[in-house]
């Protein structure tokens, strides 16, 4: 008994040592925003969530409480329980149970409409009535039918901003009814097009934009290079052709030794090449103009020497040797004293982190990759 109690004691050292040594870390900054949900939704919208929520209710109780057994009975019960209180209370209490970004919300109109639910419901309405009317529209007078906005529902434009946007306000008691437009449109009623579009079709009440070619500076007369008004940085004109891709990666010295120029449309990507390389000409450590230090071509790649890659496996072993050595320390000096084996194993812990951060920044293999892990993750599963 009593050694089952040393060693829980022994864990649990071991586990304050370890929150020590973590929590040493400075952790960074949390925005506390992010444990708050955030309100950024209309009366409107959370006028519909509700309803959607009451809907749900509706279905779930279709059948009450009577499935199974004999039919007639059953649906005698049925039409007794389909107007009840009784489910009207059911609903109620699976109310934005099933919301979980906009619970508060739901809730928030779900108090509200409270009094107009049980109006609604002592009516003995056909449930395929529109809910949403009645509470968001008639009652809580928070939203606005379709095409319809602001205080008083005014109606929007009659051409609903010709197809290409929509308008401020619709549906909601907000807004002012003027236009939104689209991505690529503009104008009063979003019959134009935005500088870097052109006008690839229009009727008598439609117009559609299309988005000019890549190249295109200030705008284009059609979709191909040739149509640009003018050239962005990274293209030349060319009267023939229109706007040319540059390939900067014809400058030798656009990039930095040891790095590979990739040209891309307008643009370029300086990449570095492959450790094994000492320049090169291409990514990989077959594309090696000469291979690095501690390296050697073997056919087309070049490869580390063997008496490198030995000695670096050599003082791997060597290192995680050491390592079992302390933990072994630490095992023996347990039983004797927990406060002196957990001071060690403080400092044992340093050590071996320190001694993997190193290695990793300088190249060398560790036990962990620790870039590819969030210690704060970590401890928090």
């Amino acid at each position: 008994m009593g050694f089952d109690k040393r060693i829980k004691l022994n864990l649990f050292t071991w586990f304050i040592t370890l929150s020590t040594v973590f929590c040493s870390v400075q952790p960074p900054a949390i925005n506390p925003g992010i444990f708050n949900t955030p309100n950024t939704i209309g009366e409107c919208h959370s006028c519909k969530i509700f309803v959607e929520s009451f809907n749900k209710g509706l279905e779930r109780t279709s059948r009450g409480k009577y499935e199974g057994g004999d039919a007639a009975w059953e649906e005698e019960k049925l039409k007794s329980y389909k107007r009840s209180e009784l489910r009207l209370v059911d609903i109620q209490e699976g109310i934005c149970k099933d919301e979980s970004k906009y619970a508060i919300q739901c809730h928030h109109v779900a108090n509200k409409a409270e009094e107009f639910i049980e109006e609604w419901w002592a009516q003995d309405p056909n449930e395929s009535e529109d809910l949403y009317l009645y509470i968001c529209i008639d009652s809580l007078k928070v939203c606005c039918p379709k095409n319809h906005f602001g205080k008083d529902c005014k109606p929007c434009l009659s051409n609903l901003c010709s197809g290409n946007g929509k308008c401020r306000g619709d549906g909601t008691r907000k807004g002012n009814g003027t236009c939104l437009c689209d991505a690529g449109y503009i104008g009063e009623i979003c019959d134009q097009c935005a500088l870097g579009y052109f006008m690839s079709y229009k009727d008598d009440n439609k117009i559609l934009c299309s988005e000019c070619h890549k190249a295109c500076l200030g705008g284009c007369q059609g979709g191909s290079q040739k149509d640009c008004v003018a050239c962005k940085p990274g293209f030349i004109f060319d009267a023939t052709a229109g706007c040319l891709d540059i390939n900067e990666c014809e400058d030798t010295k656009k990039c930095k030794d040891n790095q590979i120029c990739l040209n891309s449309l307008g643009s370029y990507t300086c990449m570095d090449c492959d450790k094994a390389c000492n320049g090169c000409h291409g990514v990989g450590p077959d594309m090696c103009i000469k291979c690095a230090q501690d390296y050697s071509l073997d056919g087309e790649y070049c490869v580390r020497d063997s008496n490198e890659m030995d000695n670096s496996e050599i003082l791997a072993s060597t290192r995680y040797m050491s390592y079992v050595g302390f933990l072994i320390t630490i095992a023996i000096l347990i039983p004797k004293s927990t406060y002196l084996a957990s001071m060690v194993g403080t400092m044992v812990m340093c050590y071996i982190m320190g001694a993997e951060y190193y290695c990793m920044i300088n190249g060398h293999t560790g036990l962990v990759n620790l870039t590819n892990y969030d210690l704060f993750q970590l401890l928090r599963t």
